[in-house]
Formats: structure tokens, C-alpha cells, sequence
């Protein structure tokens, strides 16, 4: 299979039939590094019920910027769509409510051929189900 290359620091590549595809180190992360800065769509919330019964609810960020009430729902446009969740995280994402995007950084040293991931619950250590079952 081809690997999709969309950065310095990352790859896509398949994982498994249940989790698809992932993003892996392509090198050596330091600590701190941003790994990419992803940039939003704000859904309107009168059109996020026509897209929870989709496969694009699987990629849909919470947004809650006090000045977007109306849209509290986002889609990050980038290669962070390929992060793949982990109660074991090596990455974080911040939102930048002021530039409208998404930084996802390392939190500790990553080395190459290793997947990154991201707990989907936001914060590192929240061990809360997700709506699918887990596959670490």
C-alpha cells in the first residue's frame, strides 16, 4: 500500500481493518513539538443533526468559543483527521478560538514509526467510554 505523506514530522498508513488508518511518526518528535496546526469549519448547529447519523460525526471536534454560540460543533481540515484515539496519548490538541484552529503537540519524546494518538475525550487522563469501543 502507498503511504500518504502530508508533513515532515508525520505519515499515514493503515492500521487495521477496525481502526483504518493512522498517523505515524515519520521521525524522531521531540517533546513540544507541533505536529500540525489544523484549521477549522464551525458546523452550524441547526446542521449538526443531519451529520450525526453520518461517517463525518466520527471526525467532528466540540467547539465552544462564547463568540460562535450558534455553532458549537467543528471540522478540523488537515492530516489530524488520521489521529487515531488513545487513553495512552502521545499528543495533545489546544484549541485557538482567535485563529479558528486546532494545534495538536507532543507531549513527550515520540520516536519514528510510532502512531500518534490523542485521547478523543480532550483531556489526557479522562478514561471516559467513547460512542465506539476501544482498540488499543
Amino acid at each position: 500500500m502507498r503511504e500518504l505523506k502530508m508533513n515532515g514530522f508525520s505519515e499515514v498508513k493503515f492500521v487495521s481493518p477496525k481502526k483504518g488508518k493512522g498517523l505515524f511518526a515519520k521521525k524522531n518528535i521531540n517533546k513540544g513539538t507541533i505536529i500540525e496546526k489544523a484549521h477549522i469549519i464551525l458546523i452550524p448547529n441547526k446542521d449538526y443533526e443531519y451529520i450525526q447519523d453520518t461517517c463525518l460525526y466520527n471526525y467532528i471536534f466540540s467547539w465552544e468559543d462564547p463568540k460562535y454560540p450558534e455553532s458549537t460543533n467543528a471540522l478540523a481540515m488537515g492530516i489530524c483527521q488520521f489521529i487515531n484515539h488513545s487513553y495512552r496519548p502521545n499528543l495533545r490538541y489546544l484549541y485557538d478560538y482567535k485563529d479558528q484552529t486546532i494545534e495538536f503537540k507532543a507531549l513527550r519524546n515520540i520516536v519514528k514509526g510510532e502512531e500518534l494518538t490523542v485521547n478523543y475525550n480532550g483531556k489526557i487522563s479522562d478514561k471516559s467510554p467513547l460512542w465506539f469501543k476501544v482498540e488499543d
